[in-house]
């Protein structure tokens, strides 16, 4: 098979360039909602105990969840937060509103990293490619991934990155692809996109005619048939071989 020769390669951010589950979602998502109500209760609410605190923070969050799998509308944790707030009658403070996520993404941030080979991937294509892009789903404040990316030095390798919080709408729909399409100044025939999941990262790209990549995660599940891809590698470095990049000297 020729390589892929794009005007544009688009990238999902985490799983594919950095990973944010070394820690399973459930697992974190309990230590971070109590980072974040002890937050509260140091400024003097009177918040509910731990569990029953929880209870009600998932019992929102798991109503927004269905509504975007419905609908791609995209939710955040400031959001839930909001909610929250209304729930227990406290005054909403948008101080308070960002003390408390900013408490609760701490636990999320401590366990982040960037794999190995990410940054000499991004750089070997950005030699080749001038226009390189980001498509992330992401349920947090788009400030927070753009220190992340300042963090592991991904940032100057990027000409734009379209985050679904910020957007209000999630992958796979269309839209969120298009905006990217059209910061990259091509079209979507011309552009390769690459993520580690099925329906966000395969099935919306394909639909637009863009060429797709699946950077398969291990232990993620994938549907047993799948539209035809351009490459299933396994690290970030593996998709050298799939598109047209000189090899180093």
């Amino acid at each position: 098979m020729d390589k892929l020769t794009p005007r544009a390669i688009i990238f999902d951010l985490g799983s594919t360039l950095i990973e944010y589950e070394a820690v399973p979602w459930d697992e974190l998502g309990i230590v971070s909602v109590e980072h974040g109500r002890k937050y509260l209760k140091r400024r003097g609410l009177a918040v509910a105990e731990t569990t029953e605190f929880l209870e009600a923070f998932n019992e929102i969050k798991t109503s927004y969840r269905k509504e975007a799998a419905k609908s791609f509308r995209e939710w955040d944790v400031p959001m839930v937060v909001t909610d929250l707030f209304g729930k227990y009658g406290f005054e909403v403070q948008e101080k308070l509103i960002d003390g408390f996520f900013d408490a609760y993404y701490e636990k999320v941030a401590e366990q982040l990293y960037v794999y190995d080979d990410t940054v000499e991937t991004m750089a070997r294509l950005k030699n080749r490619y001038p226009v390189i892009g980001l498509v992330s789903n992401t349920i947090f404040p788009e400030r927070v991934h753009r220190k992340e990316l300042d963090r592991f030095g991904l940032a100057g390798f990027l000409n734009f990155a379209v985050f679904s919080s910020t957007m209000g709408i999630r992958k796979p729909h269309a839209d969120i692809f298009l905006s990217a399409v059209n910061q990259a100044g091509c079209a979507p025939s011309e552009c390769v996109y690459i993520g580690d999941r099925y329906l966000e990262d395969i099935e919306g790209p394909k639909g637009l005619g863009m060429s797709a990549i699946l950077k398969v995660k291990k232990g993620r599940e994938y549907p047993a048939e799948m539209l035809v891809v351009e490459g299933k590698p396994k690290t970030c470095i593996k998709l050298l071989r799939l598109i047209n990049v000189p090899s180093p000297n």
